[in-house]
């Protein structure tokens, strides 16, 4: 299949099961919001922020997993024994990952103000389904980068089909007769077990007997630790550059100002994740054109795409000034949420602008072994943002959460693109005068 049957193919999976999840999201929000209401939903978001942040700490080794896999040339016994040592290693990183969060969490819902109102034992025991879900999603991200690193991505959405209807349509129907988010969390585990059957199956096709179970191999838990470690910086600074509004407002301000924040910044990071599923597809790709024969072709491919990325975010913005206050009171019917939640939509599409240039680079110079760039910027903009955040949110309140999200992208995102075009046009160099 060509190149560019191949990513219009594989995008097309990504795209399909993401809007089918956006436009889930969209209705269990406000289903959510009106059976639980403000502060039981800030609580909701709290808590269910943990398993997305937790799912970051799998040390990078996932993406070194799906790079290593992708690579021209690599040989079958390589294959194994990568696959081998990453699920040993996820196995490990995994449980005391959930033994982690379950201390945190405990030890969090039972100082802040924010739990007061919610009974005990119901925290209690939300937290014990929490812990088990962070380890069930953490060995679905190691069985889930072999149908990435194959390029199957009718498999790899799996999780977002069973996860993501568990996450939202169902729970918010499950919401309607019981509004009690241990009952809630509960249901979504279940999926998170569904996709583990499914996609275990899946790899059990490729790797038949022993060979899909976990083996732990030095010379290659070296080279995915090494890889990942440079690009698990990066991807826990952006993971946390996302969550520590809700934490800076949990502790500042209230958990209904969590809400007003939240679901504009919902609203960004859905549209958001449009290019961020265009990425998952061209991680891969571009690191099997790494080759004399092919390398120009991934630069013009990466070059129209940041031109479609680039009017997608000029529209957002156009759309957001223009029709998002209607979007929200037809989709919330909550006056008082949607008078705060509407100035942070606006302030909130310039920073998708901006920050929806940025996945594309990153993969790519990912792909090329460069990580440690695109976590060295990623990290400079989480600190940039917790400073502000902390600043600007005793003085304006929640917008000060606003403000300081779009500073933290105008200060770091520009010179981040300058750095990795310099940086892939060095690499294109390279490939040709080694060829």
């Amino acid at each position: 299949m060509s190149i560019k049957k191949s990513l219009i193919k594989n995008t097309g999976f990504n795209l399909g099961s993401y809007l089918y999840l956006l436009l889930a999201s969209f209705f269990s929000i406000s289903v959510l919001l009106g059976n639980l209401g403000r502060d039981l939903f800030g609580v909701y978001l709290f808590l269910g922020s943990i398993i997305p942040l937790a799912a970051v700490f799998d040390f990078g080794i996932s993406n070194a997993v799906v790079r290593k896999l992708s690579l021209p040339n690599i040989g079958s016994e390589e294959k194994i024994s990568t696959w081998k040592t990453s699920f040993s290693l996820f196995l490990w990183i995994g449980g005391c990952l959930s033994l982690i969060v379950f201390g945190i969490l405990i030890y969090l819902t039972h100082t802040l103000p924010m739990f007061d109102k919610v009974d005990p034992q119901i925290l209690n025991w939300t937290v014990v389904i929490l812990a088990i879900t962070v380890f069930i999603n953490h060995i679905n991200s190691h069985f889930l980068s072999l149908p990435q690193a194959e390029q199957r991505f009718d498999i790899f959405n799996s999780k977002t089909l069973f996860v993501g209807s568990g996450n939202t349509v169902l729970s918010a129907i499950l919401s309607s007769f019981y509004p009690d988010i241990l009952l809630i969390f509960l249901l979504q585990l279940v999926f998170h077990l569904i996709t583990l059957i499914y996609v275990f199956f899946y790899a059990l096709h490729i790797f038949p007997g022993k060979k899909i179970l976990p083996e732990y191999k030095k010379q290659e838990g070296k080279g995915l630790i090494d890889f990942g470690l440079k690009n698990f910086a990066g991807t826990l600074a952006n993971q946390a550059d996302v969550q520590i509004s809700k934490y800076a407002l949990g502790s500042l301000s209230s958990a209904s100002a969590i809400t007003a924040f939240s679901i504009p910044q919902n609203i960004v990071l859905k549209a958001a994740g449009i290019i961020s599923q265009i990425s998952q597809v061209v991680f891969p790709l571009s690191s099997s054109l790494l080759e004399k024969s092919r390398i120009q072709k991934l630069k013009n491919m990466v070059l129209t795409i940041e031109l479609f990325t680039l009017i997608f975010g000029l529209l957002a913005i156009f759309l957001s000034h223009t029709v998002g206050k209607e979007f929200l009171y037809w989709w919330l019917k909550d006056e008082v949420v949607v008078n705060s939640a509407y100035p942070i939509l606006k302030i909130m599409s310039v920073y998708f602008l901006i920050t929806a240039l940025t996945p594309i680079p990153s993969v790519l110079i990912q792909s090329i072994g460069k990580p440690q760039t695109t976590s060295f910027f990623a990290i400079l903009t989480t600190v940039v943002d917790t400073v502000a955040m902390f600043v600007l949110i005793p003085i304006y309140g929640v917008m000060g959460a606003a403000y300081a999200t779009l500073l933290g992208s105008l200060l770091t995102v520009p010179p981040f693109l300058v750095v990795a075009w310099i940086l892939f046009n060095k690499e294109i160099k390279k490939i040709l005068q080694s060829a």
